[in-house]
């Protein structure tokens, strides 16, 4: 969803721009790449007619170089919007990674420029396109899938993985259409994960692909493994055990 007028800050991606410009490094370079893949919103400069939550009624305000490429640029925040010297009273939208990919991999873009008045930061169409496919393979929603007669163990875990569960809490009242969640340790004869059941109102793909976002940075080397409450095998396993999470609770 498209939120308009919506005030971003991002300090933390502005930290790194700066200071990459400074001192340029792979290390530095995938922190940056995280937090906008990832993590940031940004605010455009726009022209329309009707604000709907589709690009098709949209005019984008774009950069055009010297060697004629146009880019689309991303500001993080109302100090690098305001450096471009456009009206006040311009309308403005605020668009994350994702909702940029759509935009210039849909259109006559040649990338994304981000604070491109301040310490900017250029993605190709090539790039960005790179980046999409790489964040759909890390997002991929791992769901079990139980072989037949295969041998597994589900409990209660021994050392909940407290971080990961407020992460995962905070998310779900972010997404606000997720009503309980378990988590559960599972053993098979060839690995150990741990189990989310979740039960929900929406689509699982999104709910699923924002719980994994949110708690890939706690995982360690073990897998999360999720299904939807209304899957049989799912409703059995937590029969006999709390929830950690309900919503409005």
């Amino acid at each position: 969803m498209i939120n308009m007028n919506k005030i971003t800050e991002n300090e933390r991606l502005k930290e790194l721009l700066k200071k990459i410009n400074e001192d340029n490094s792979p290390e530095l370079d995938n922190e940056i790449l995280e937090e906008i893949i990832m993590k940031t919103n940004f605010i455009s400069y726009i022209n329309s007619n009707e604000l709907e939550s589709t690009f098709g009624n949209i005019n984008f305000n774009v950069l055009k170089t010297d060697d004629d490429k146009v880019y689309l640029p991303a500001f993080t925040d109302a100090e690098e919007l305001s450096k471009w010297g456009i009206p006040e009273n311009m309308n403005t939208i605020t668009l994350n990674f994702d909702d940029y990919v759509e935009i210039i991999l849909d259109n006559d873009i040649d990338g994304l420029a981000i604070n491109p008045f301040g310490d900017y930061y250029i993605i190709s169409k090539k790039g960005l396109e790179n980046l999409k496919d790489m964040k759909k393979e890390r997002l991929k929603v791992n769901e079990v899938r139980i072989e037949t007669n295969s041998k597994l163990i589900i409990s209660e875990p021994k050392h909940l993985p407290t971080m990961m569960m407020e992460a995962i809490k905070n998310c779900c009242d972010d997404l606000g259409n997720v009503n309980r969640a378990w988590i559960l340790e599972m053993m098979t004869e060839k690995d150990k994960s741990w189990l989310l059941v979740l039960d929900f109102e929406g689509d699982k793909n999104y709910i699923f692909s924002k719980i994994s976002q949110a708690a890939r940075n706690y995982l360690g080397n073990m897998y999360l493994d999720m299904l939807p409450y209304e899957d049989d095998f799912a409703r059995n396993s937590v029969q006999n055990h709390k929830t950690f999470y309900s919503k409005n609770k």
